[in-house]
């Protein structure tokens, strides 16, 4: 066969060069190989999330007030208080889970002058710590200026004979104005004394409240 014949035929089939795939492709194949595992884990992590957190007692929502009442004794107006929360149960949880809490109490005792500011004639403020000992498994509650405190390991029967059962000396009757009105206001606070120890071990929002701030009044003429 003639050199020119073999040069055509050569040059008759065209050279079909090797597919060249876009750069990137094996990389991002590999890529998509691993996000579907990972994805997957954390995935899971997030639905264990709340298994493996210690879960939080539930705190009480609001004071609750069994006695409010004003009476003389010895010459003296006193205001006698029974003081409560809505939940006792959650509120011997949050004590049992390590909370350190303070109820702080301010009574004071007002002459109402219509459109003139009141007069106030005393103001007298009582405050007590509440703990739970982990070691006695009692619950303690210390009163401030009394220098033993009560213990039981029963809550309800702790707080009836103490958070039940307040009396807090207001004023002189001698320096009321008879017949004239008169107001007691009591406010009240329920506030951790420290950061309790499961905050560290969980994310959401806290509060030093262990329930709102509240105020009661009574008016009352002498």
């Amino acid at each position: 066969m003639p050199p020119h014949s073999q040069l055509r035929r050569s040059c008759s089939q065209p050279h079909r060069p090797a597919p060249v795939r876009p750069f990137g492709v094996r990389a991002l194949s590999a890529a998509n190989g691993l996000a579907s595992p990972l994805l997957l884990c954390i995935l899971l992590a997030l639905f264990l999330l709340p298994a493996a957190t210690p879960a939080q007692a539930a705190p009480p929502r609001q004071f609750v007030l069994d006695t409010f009442a004003i009476e003389t004794r010895d010459g003296t107006l006193v205001l006698r208080l029974g003081v409560g929360v809505d939940d006792p149960d959650g509120l011997r949880d949050l004590l049992k889970d390590g909370a350190e809490m303070e109820l702080r109490g301010t009574a004071t005792l007002t002459r109402r002058r219509g459109v003139l500011p009141d007069v106030t004639l005393a103001e007298k403020t009582f405050a007590c710590v509440l703990r739970h000992d982990t070691l006695t498994r009692e619950f303690e509650l210390r009163l401030e200026g009394r220098e033993a405190p009560w213990r039981d390991k029963n809550l309800g029967r702790l707080l009836e004979g103490t958070w039940k059962r307040l009396v807090l000396p207001l004023a002189p009757i001698a320096g009321l104005e008879k017949g004239e009105p008169h107001r007691v206001s009591l406010a009240l606070s329920l506030r951790h004394t420290d950061v309790p120890p499961w905050l560290s071990r969980t994310l959401f929002f806290w509060s030093w409240e262990v329930v709102p701030d509240a105020t009661f009044t009574q008016d009352f003429t002498y």
